[in-house]
């Protein structure tokens, strides 16, 4: 008898554990078709992604010169504030080779942390075919964006560090409010640390965590364990400056810049085109959004509708579409970044109607609060293609969630159905953009530090200047870049000088032509390089004019190089 129910007892466990596996292989199995396409992108776009200007180029420079002893606010003018990215990439820099690979990889690994949240967090409201799609659509029109605002090679590591660290936070948030966990709700903090030690716009959603506990009661002990939890890496990023010999004195004269950074004319006109609003901007987006509204409807109708004529009307919709795609693609991009700039506003004014109903559900309240308080700067819509592209997954989840949730509750298997249809139609877009980007790039400009794509128009006059660098200049020499590329001091493994390591619009209107000249004067790099054009819009004729005379008197031309785009190479007299 005991024996029988000895065997009743194993068929039931294996029975338990068969189903277990497989309801882990049903959430599980699509992932890894995430993964697989995710590995493909990452060979398929390696070393393509890259802008060869000043962005990402400060990247690489700050990073190095961090792993060289060079100290934070002190020999580098951080316009992003929050410290982490920089240091942690300058501690890579390290113990592993000083390359492009290197930050191509970091990036590659934080944006495969991306990805999984999104899909993770995903899957706790929606279905698993629309999780899988919705991630796939970040894929390609965010991670692996043929632009400067991509997630591997971007404008900026301390943005996508604090995306991935934020979403992670997000995830054990939510496994926290599911599991009532302490552990989970300890590393939501301390991601969120680490998020706002990154850039500025994650400072909010750290705020948003703690602001949360009027909602999620905890005991005194569990809030103070939170806070201790939160401040692990700012504290010791703080300790980490200190110890570099960061003083007083350098803190004020950052801040001081600081103040004239966020005060400066070209600050105001960056913000003009990604956030302000103007009659332009608002004609342009009201027609993408009632062009997304009619597109989503007509959809819904048809997915709707059973019919056999229903079918047949979906199939010439699809035709239409990819028709579109491939004829008007320019204009593809547009819908697609106007629509998604609405998300914002869509967000909270559904949650508002709804907000009964999202009160008394948790995870719901925390997912909607969360994604609204990092998108503060991308309120507009033309913010979407540019700060916006790393702010709209959280977004797309929280709309998608509460409109399932809350408005198309009783149809939400055709809601996500019309959804999917749209996310594919758009990935689709996307990747034809990201193509055209790497096809376009069909020249390789070969440094030391690795290998970049570039255009022809951008390998005529990059290739004779990294040449000319390293045949005519020795390692010793400072070299600084006006007007462009701070990546052309990686690349040529040439020194710049602390603090003024070049000068673009956005540090010409924080320090003055002034400052610039005195601090030329003082270190006298042994040679400069003036990148200029032939029109009046360029560097020469407006930001940099003062600049490029006390270059021009100061220093001997010794070769130009481009046509459209000038390289004046410029040595010490």
């Amino acid at each position: 008898m005991n024996e029988i129910k000895v065997i009743h007892f194993l068929q039931h466990s294996y029975a338990a554990v068969r189903i277990k596996s497989m309801e882990k292989l049903k959430t599980y199995k699509p992932f890894f078709i995430i993964v697989i396409l995710f590995f493909i992108n990452i060979f398929m776009f390696n070393g393509k992604m890259i802008n060869i200007h000043t962005d990402f180029g400060r990247e690489l420079l700050f990073s190095k010169m961090v792993s060289q002893g060079g100290v934070l606010y002190r020999d580098i003018f951080n316009t992003f504030v929050c410290p982490f990215s920089y240091l942690f990439n300058g501690f890579v820099l390290k113990f592993v080779p000083v390359n492009i690979s290197t930050f191509y990889i970091l990036g590659t690994i934080n944006c495969a942390v991306i990805l999984s949240c999104i899909y993770f967090i995903s899957r706790k409201f929606l279905s698993t075919f629309l999780s899988v799609v919705l991630t796939v659509f970040v894929m390609y029109y965010c991670c692996f964006y043929a632009g400067l605002m991509n997630f591997i090679t971007p404008y900026s590591y301390a943005i996508v560090y604090g995306l991935g660290a934020c979403l992670v936070s997000v995830l054990m948030y939510l496994k926290f409010l599911q599991t009532d966990k302490k552990l989970f709700l300890y590393t939501a903090f301390f991601c969120g640390g680490l998020s706002a030690s990154c850039k500025y716009e994650f400072c909010l959603y750290g705020l948003f965590l703690f602001i949360f506990f009027f909602v999620k009661k905890c005991d005194l002990k569990t809030v103070l364990n939170s806070i201790v939890c939160f401040l692990v890496v700012p504290v010791t990023c703080a300790v980490v400056l200190l110890l570099q010999g960061l003083n007083f004195q350098d803190i004020s004269s950052y801040l001081s810049l600081l103040k004239n950074f966020l005060h400066q004319p070209y600050l105001k006109k960056v913000y003009a085109l990604t956030c302000y609003i103007n009659k332009e901007s608002l004609i342009s987006a009201i027609k993408t959004f009632l062009a997304a509204g009619a597109l989503f409807s007509i959809m819904y109708k048809l997915y709707e509708n059973k019919s056999k004529r229903a079918k047949f009307l979906r199939a010439c919709l699809w035709t239409v579409l990819a028709i579109f795609v491939m004829v008007y693609f320019p204009l593809t991009e547009y819908f697609s970044y106007s629509f998604w700039g609405f998300l914002t506003y869509l967000v909270l004014l559904l949650s508002i109607f709804k907000i009964k109903q999202i009160k008394e559900d948790k995870k719901v309240l925390f997912l909607t609060g969360a994604s609204l308080v990092i998108s503060l700067k991308s309120f507009w819509f033309l913010s979407a293609n540019f700060y916006g592209r790393y702010f709209l997954p959280l977004l797309a989840i929280a709309l998608f969630v509460v409109l399932k949730r809350f408005y198309f509750n009783n149809k939400s298997d055709i809601f996500e159905k019309t959804i999917c249809a749209i996310l594919i139609f758009l990935s689709f877009a996307a990747f034809r953009l990201n193509l055209v980007g790497v096809v376009l790039k069909d020249k390789e400009l070969s440094t030391p530090y690795g290998n970049i794509a570039v255009t022809k128009t951008e390998e005529s006059v990059l290739k004779p200047l990294v040449e000319y660098i390293n045949k005519n200049t020795s390692a010793e020499n400072k070299l600084i870049v006006l007007g462009q590329a701070p990546l052309l001091n990686f690349l040529t493994d040439r020194d710049s000088i602390p603090l003024y390591s070049h000068y673009d619009e956005a540090i010409a209107g924080a320090y003055g032509a002034d400052r610039i000249i005195n601090a030329y004067a003082k270190y006298k790099p042994e040679y400069i390089i003036v990148f200029d054009t032939k029109d009046n819009n360029s560097y020469c004729k407006t930001y940099g004019k003062d600049v490029c005379k006390w270059v021009f008197q100061n220093y001997n031309e010794q070769q130009t190089i481009g046509n459209t785009e000038i390289a004046h190479i410029m040595r010490k007299k």
